[in-house]
């Protein structure tokens, strides 16, 4: 390659790096993992939702051919720690007691020889329950919600408060008061959570569908009361987790306690029915929004309440409110979040949690007001930005929103829009233009990476991040391909094992910004390294040269103003007799309080529906998104990333819905049978757009997290066009053909 060929390597459009592996059957899951002697662990479910095991008799399951153990709350081995909230979802472990709290809850575990063996054995478990009444919905436990108290509300505020939000509302010149509803959601990623396990004495190795290895290996040694360095912890690849695997569920810690007891690996794959009731959800939401604004529509008052249900262990509120202080700049505010007990799993966080439900009625509320006063929806936002973050009163880090506007609406075709709804038709179907904004928190963390230049000029990271399937493993070589001068085919990534340095956990949006960033540092070390190698070595090309006068391109250290002045990194290690540099990057971000900037990343959605004026179906037919993420590492994974969020966020806004038993609590909906998730079909034209700016302000390396902000904002987009196409306000999703009838 010559050197006026040399291509960037971040934002270049670059295949993945497992790419190949995942196409052609290669790649390895956690499931796929071999392992000598393998044992299979099943869990046994409850059939009740409230009340407790008077009696359990697994005299047959023990006696069935193959079974190795079968434990209860009765014979297990003691738990010698309770691990902290959030990464353990709860104050209760697995075969704590004889108390049930929701359906399908884990009683028994039984483990054999092979799957089918442990799948029969479970079905010889008898098991005789003390009926309770339960709770079974949210309605049925509205009228005793509480504001929630305990560990998750120490880590979440669950409100917040400026002003007169009283008086405001009343001498506001219009005013919208509207509830919104959300429907109970599951993550439903294609892979079932599975975790292996074995142990070597007093060490233990888990293999686990895991979106947290370092933090998820501290709850383990909790659980077990072992030091953390006693355990190494392996994600090779996820099939998807979008919040589920951010978590340590039971079937992770009872994996290596069956292994404990058998004195065998046990790997413990749950089933689709149990990922829907075992491993979280996002919970169902009821939720008033209350609007004042002046003449010219610009908002004096804010308020948003919200209630949401939680099981009876402990309190866990849906963070609806944690960008209602945020974005639009009332002076009067005030947003508050209650929960009620009912006989339900934990739910957790949920891509995105807190922001996807409550940006659904904020920006749908807006539309509300934008409809009253009789203003555009998009200069109705432009009226209410802030160069300041609401609450806190910090001047963003960078807030590009208006350019999302205004790029979005040209790409759209937004000015064709006729303002009175259902105006515009075409043959048989209703056209509806909808649109919102969306933004989300940027967050960061502590995070480390390793990188080391080999003698053949190649490179090699190694971090602990997980991939998840966004393309963390690409975007991250590329990272280091920048930092070195090399090519992103010349460095390989090795990740997702506590044996190496800990990088960010791939949730909450932080992989790009804080183990980018270490990544990053660790390879501008290594190419530093090489620079002070050359400039003193009388046999380089590059002695006697400052540092900062060398750059680096294409394998090859060379002058800045002479580029064919240089030489290879190969050629300089050889000279050296240096089989490799290396170096440790480090990121230890300022916290939020610290920070003297707010960070966050945004989005403008535009969306056209088709509604048949027969069927009362919603198509969503045509839909750009504008997103301000910072420098995007990958143009190809950041749009894939995008259209897949959108597409999620669509799910959850026309057809996704748990639904409970109104009179068991139990859930109905544990299978992709009858939960349903979007198909090609049902996905018209998306395109995505970047403003692709760095922002430093939030991390060295430039990017912010897209993995959230892709799924915020979609479904009130497709709610208001919906209300354009038919003059009618659907505020409770889904928005399914019987709510337009």
């Amino acid at each position: 390659m010559r050197q006026a060929e040399w291509t960037e390597p971040i934002g270049a459009p670059i295949t993945r790096v497992e790419g190949a592996d995942k196409v052609t059957g290669r790649a390895v899951y956690t499931a796929d993992v071999r392992v000598a002697g393998v044992a299979e662990a099943v869990l046994v479910g409850s059939a009740i939702s409230a009340g407790r095991v008077r009696s359990i008799d697994t005299t047959e399951a023990r006696a069935a051919r193959g079974v190795l153990a079968v434990l209860t709350h009765q014979n297990r081995p003691a738990w010698q720690g309770q691990p902290s909230i959030p990464y353990y979802t709860e104050t209760r472990l697995p075969l704590a007691d004889d108390q049930i709290h929701a359906g399908n809850q884990c009683v028994a575990m039984v483990v054999a020889d092979t799957l089918e063996q442990a799948e029969h054995a479970a079905s010889l478990v008898r098991v005789d329950y003390e009926h309770r009444e339960p709770v079974p919905t949210l309605d049925a436990a509205r009228p005793s919600a509480y504001p929630p108290t305990g560990p998750y509300v120490a880590r979440f505020p669950a409100g917040y408060q400026r002003g007169d939000f009283a008086g405001a509302l009343s001498s506001a010149a219009h005013t919208v008061d509207a509830e919104y509803r959300t429907a109970a959601v599951s993550h439903t990623p294609m892979e079932p959570s599975v975790t292996l396990a074995w142990w070597d004495g007093d060490r233990l190795t888990v293999h686990d569908s895991s979106q947290a290895v370092h933090v998820h290996r501290a709850s383990i040694a909790t659980a077990f009361g072992l030091p953390a360095e006693r355990i190494r912890m392996i994600s090779s690849l996820v099939g998807g987790g979008f919040g589920n695997k951010s978590y340590v569920f039971g079937h992770t810690l009872l994996a290596p306690m069956a292994a404990r007891v058998v004195q065998r690996p046990v790997r413990l794959n749950l089933t689709r029915k149990q990922a829907f009731t075992g491993t979280g959800h996002m919970p169902e939401t009821i939720q008033r929004v209350r609007l004042g604004a002046d003449g010219s529509g610009r908002l004096t008052a804010l308020g948003h309440d919200s209630v949401n249900p939680t099981p009876p262990v402990d309190d866990r509120h849906e963070t609806v409110t944690r960008s209602t202080h945020a974005f639009y700049p009332a002076p009067h505010l005030l947003a508050r979040e209650l929960v009620a007990k009912v006989n339900m799993g934990m739910s957790v966080a949920m891509r995105a949690p807190g922001d996807t439900p409550g940006q659904f009625a904020i920006e749908c509320a807006l539309d509300e007001l934008a409809h009253e006063i009789g203003i555009d929806p998009v200069e109705l936002r432009r009226r209410n930005f802030s160069e300041k973050h609401a609450h806190t009163g910090k001047p963003w880090g960078g807030n590009r929103i208006l350019r999302c506007y205004d790029l979005g609406a040209a790409e759209f075709g937004w000015a064709s829009r006729e303002a009175r709804p259902g105006s515009m038709r075409d043959g048989d179907d209703l056209v509806g233009f909808g649109m919102a904004a969306g933004i989300r928190a940027e967050h960061a963390t502590a995070a480390r990476a390793r990188v080391e230049l080999t003698a053949d000029g190649r490179a090699a990271v190694h971090t602990a991040t997980q991939e998840i399937g966004g393309g963390t493993l690409t975007t991250l070589v590329q990272v280091a391909a920048s930092g070195l001068g090399l090519r992103p085919d010349q460095v390989r990534i090795e990740a997702g094992d506590t044996d190496l340095p800990p990088g960010a956990p791939t949730f909450g949006s932080m992989t790009s910004g804080s183990t980018g960033t270490a990544v990053q540092r660790a390879a501008e070390n290594v190419r530093s390294a090489a620079v002070r190698l050359a400039v003193q070595d009388p046999g380089s090309p590059l002695h006697g040269l400052a540092p900062e006068a060398v750059a680096a391109a294409d394998g090859r250290l060379f002058a800045r103003d002479d580029p064919g002045r240089g030489e290879r990194y190969a050629d300089l290690l050889a000279r050296h007799g240096i089989g490799a540099l290396r170096d440790e990057g480090r990121y230890d971000p300022l916290t939020a309080e610290a920070n003297p900037f707010a960070l966050a990343t945004f989005g403008a959605h535009f969306t056209e529906v088709r509604i048949d004026r027969e069927l009362s179906r919603v198509r969503v037919v045509r839909h750009v998104a504008v997103f301000d993420c910072g420098r995007v590492l990958n143009t190809r994974t950041a749009e894939n990333q995008a259209r897949g969020g959108i597409i999620f966020a669509m799910g959850g806004a026309l057809m996704e819905r748990q639904v409970a038993d109104p009179v068991s609590g139990r859930l109905i909906t544990p299978a992709l049978t009858d939960y349903h998730v979007p198909v090609h079909a049902d996905i018209g034209d998306i395109r995505v757009r970047f403003i692709n700016e760095a922002e430093t302000n939030a991390h060295p390396v430039g990017a912010k997290g897209l993995g959230e902000i892709c799924a915020i904002g979609i479904a009130p987009a497709i709610a208001n066009a919906v209300f354009h196409a038919t003059g009618k306000r659907v505020r409770d999703l889904p928005i399914t053909p019987e709510k337009l009838l």
